[in-house]
Order: C-alpha cells, then sequence, then structure tokens
C-alpha cells in the first residue's frame, strides 16, 4: 500500500525559536515512519530533546524494524527518555528538558501508534475524524473526569502542562495504538499543539482532504498564524493512495457520463434537424400549385 506525505515546522509569531522537530520518511516497500516532537526547556534544550527524540526512534525503527512494532515502539521510546534524560543531566542549560513524542508507524496495510505528551494523531476517513491519541494533559485529564467542561478546558489557564513528557522523570507511560487495519482511503494528520491552538478538528479534517499533502500542510500552518501562532506550529499529513484512485474513479466517472449526454445531446440535435427538415418540406408543398390531373404537360 502506497501513501504520499508532507511535513512542515514553523517557529509560529510569538516564540523566538522554533523547538519543534518532525520526520516524515519512507523506510522500505509498504513502511512509512511520522514522528512529531515538540520540545520543552529554557534556552535551547527544548530543541535539543525533540531533536534527540525523532533521531533516536528514527534511528531505532530503521535498524530494529520486524514483526512486533509496537514492542519496538515502546523500546524506541523508552531508549529515547533515557537518552535525554542523561544528556540533560550533563549541564544547567539542559536540566529538566523535555519534550513530546508521537509516532505513526505504517507496514504490510496495518497503523500503530506511540504516542507521549500533547502533539496528536487523526485519522480522517469517509468524512469523519477521529483523535487517536490522547493528550497527557492536565486539562485533558479533568476533562476525562467532568471537572471542567470542553469550553473551559480550551482556554484553561494550565493547559500547557503534562503530566507526561520524555525526557524528564526515569519512567515513562507511552499510549500504544495497533495494529489497526487501514484500506488506503484514510488520512492521517499528526501535529504539535501550535496547531490545533488555532485550528478545530473539523476545520483540520477540511483542509486535509482538499488537494496535495504539501499544499494542505502549507495552508494548516499558513492558517495558524494568520490566527495569531502563539505556539511553534508542526503538521504532517499522510494520505493513501486509494484517495488518488477514488479521484481518479470519480473522474472517469463523470466523463464516461458526459460522454454519453454529449451523445444523447447530438442524437436529440439530428432528430430535431429531421423533423425540422419534413416540417418545412410539408409547410413548403402546401404552397405549390399543382395542374389539374386531368391536363398533361409538355
Amino acid at each position: 500500500m502506497k501513501f504520499s506525505f508532507a511535513g512542515a515546522t514553523d517557529r509560529g509569531k510569538v516564540r523566538k525559536k522554533n523547538e519543534d522537530c518532525f520526520v516524515a520518511k519512507r523506510l522500505g516497500d509498504d513502511e512509512y515512519l511520522f514522528i512529531v516532537a515538540d520540545g520543552m526547556g529554557g534556552h535551547l534544550a527544548g530543541e535539543i530533546a525533540s531533536s534527540l527524540a525523532c533521531k533516536i526512534v528514527e534511528e531505532f525503527l530503521t535498524k530494529k524494524t520486524g514483526e512486533r512494532p509496537l514492542l519496538k515502539l515502546l523500546e524506541a521510546f523508552e531508549w529515547a527518555n533515557q537518552e535525554i534524560l542523561r544528556e540533560g543531566k550533563k549541564s544547567a542549560s539542559t536540566m529538566g528538558m523535555g519534550t513530546t513524542l508521537t509516532t505513526l508507524y505504517l507496514k504490510n496495510s496495518k497503523a500503530y501508534i506511540a504516542h507521549v505528551g500533547d502533539s496528536r494523531v487523526y485519522m480522517i476517513k469517509e468524512g469523519r475524524i477521529l483523535k487517536l491519541t490522547k493528550d497527557h494533559s492536565l486539562v485533558e485529564k479533568l476533562l476525562m473526569e467532568g471537572s471542567i467542561s470542553a469550553r473551559e478546558a480550551k482556554n484553561h489557564p494550565k493547559k500547557n502542562i503534562l503530566y507526561e513528557s520524555v525526557g524528564v522523570l526515569g519512567e515513562i507511560h507511552p499510549q500504544l495504538v495497533g495494529p489497526l487495519d487501514i484500506e488506503g482511503n484514510e488520512i492521517f494528520v499528526l501535529c504539535s499543539d501550535g496547531l490545533n491552538l488555532h485550528l478545530s478538528d473539523e476545520e483540520i479534517k477540511e483542509i486535509a482532504e482538499k488537494g496535495e499533502a504539501e499544499d494542505a500542510v502549507k495552508t494548516m500552518i499558513k492558517t495558524a498564524n494568520e490566527r495569531g501562532g502563539k505556539d511553534n506550529i508542526t503538521a504532517i499529513i499522510v494520505k493513501g493512495d486509494m484517495m488518488k484512485q477514488i479521484s481518479v474513479e470519480e473522474q472517469e466517472e463523470a466523463r464516461s457520463r458526459w460522454d454519453w449526454l454529449t451523445l444523447a445531446f447530438v442524437v436529440l440535435i439530428y432528430i430535431s434537424f429531421l423533423l425540422g427538415g419534413l416540417l418545412i418540406q410539408k409547410k413548403a408543398e402546401s404552397f405549390i400549385i399543382r395542374p389539374p390531373s386531368s391536363l398533361s404537360v409538355k
């Protein structure tokens, strides 16, 4: 199964540097890896943490793919957690640095997800959008418990507080999803919270469904920046080739319908001309003065 994809990251309009990192890569036949990491920490620490997380997971999955993808993803996340934790202890400027880490791995018509933090993976299928990951944030926890409403959660003052992140504590508890059967007519969207801060799920769906993945990514980031760009913005869009195939089939069907309509129109015009000709001939004949049948004409 083939997928087209595109990804981009942007500093936004407020932050002085970009601490987001992403990977969008085809690893082999029917094998793809997508990662979004949103770093946190003072100075350059967030940038270091997110870059290190992406590098470690990419290297791990590239070298150690196998028949148990979720186990491999879990091992990769644990390795990234220990390496970032170790790196953070090397200096005061990197102490306590961490990152969100969200990974989508596609292989043999199956999807696997490992996730820590509040970056997200969405799946769009048959006109519906589904958030496949759970935000590991204090606000999401309060929302799930029913302590606050969805409206309160949107503008909550503690919305950036995470209770799970990579590289901060000795243990992590990633959310693991899969295997999910995929048919090739799905669209996946991975993003940092800088995107969904400014775009609703429905807006993300509408943009992702239109045109090529690269154009949709650009539109998402542009829209987020136009609405304030309060955080770093990262987006990856992955489209199954069945989306294109459906489009081509629809075009062929429309073309076929047009051909039949054209033929019917031509036939109708032809019949109209025939009928019109007969009527004209009949009317003309009514004006002809015919000689009596008893007379002969030389």
